[in-house]
């Protein structure tokens, strides 16, 4: 598990943003649809292997699945569905609200710009966006909370409380390098808030459903500028 971990945290930190940017640069050029739904693919492809690669190691070591998130949290399983439902009706029905006002879709707009090229543009990249941000919320959850946090609090490091979150917040951070520095400390500070409420449950279950209803807003919700759009089926 050592030489995994290690491994694993070198690609985490030293490959994985740069090759994420490498496949993000030619779709920040062009904005075809093509080339985002291939963007979409590599982060299913690429996600789901280094998620499963994790699943395959745990099983095969002395770590369990419940050291690296995948419990229920800290109630009986009646309490749990309920937490669970009423957490989902919450988020998603404020950011259904929030989403329809003027003024805060001004707000996102402008605070998302720099991966505007991102924001599907016909029905099939929407697909592929959709697939690709439950992707995310499930594999970097599994990543950077689950597997990650447990070996960064485990030897030879030994992290602890808040320089643990801060630690595995700042190498969330660093897998958004595409977005910018602005889009590396803004996601930093998410990965943060996520690994309190991992913490704080004992369970992967509700970062992962929070995950995915941040990134699904993009999907759903987030639209390109309309001249951009005729420029985009012009080319």
């Amino acid at each position: 598990m050592l030489v995994f971990g290690m491994i694993l945290l070198l690609f985490l930190v030293g490959i994985y943003p740069f090759w994420d940017k490498k496949y993000t640069r030619k779709l920040e050029v062009t904005q075809q649809e093509r080339d985002r739904i291939a963007y979409f693919k590599y982060v299913i492809y690429s996600e789901w292997t280094v998620a499963l690669l994790i699943v395959a190691v745990v099983a095969v070591t002395s770590t369990t699945f419940t050291d690296i998130g995948f419990s229920l949290p800290a109630e009986n399983s009646s309490q749990s569905l309920g937490i669970m439902t009423g957490f989902l009706v919450a988020v998603f029905g404020t950011m259904f609200l929030m989403m329809k006002l003027p003024f805060y879709q001004r707000y996102q707009q402008k605070q998302a710009e720099p991966v505007s090229y991102l924001f599907p543009t016909g029905k099939l990249d929407k697909r592929f966006g959709i697939m690709a941000a439950i992707t995310a919320g499930i594999c970097e959850e599994i990543i950077y909370r689950g597997f990650l946090m447990h070996f960064l609090s485990s030897s030879p490091f030994h992290l602890e409380d808040l320089i643990l979150g801060l630690t595995a917040a700042a190498i969330f951070g660093l897998a958004h390098y595409y977005q910018g520095w602005k889009g590396v400390l803004g996601t930093a500070l998410v990965g943060f808030a996520l690994s309190r409420v991992y913490v704080s449950t004992g369970s992967l279950l509700f970062p992962i459903l929070l995950h995915i209803a941040i990134d699904l807003r993009f999907m759903l919700f987030m639209k390109k500028p309309s001249a951009e759009m005729d420029a985009n089926k012009t080319m």
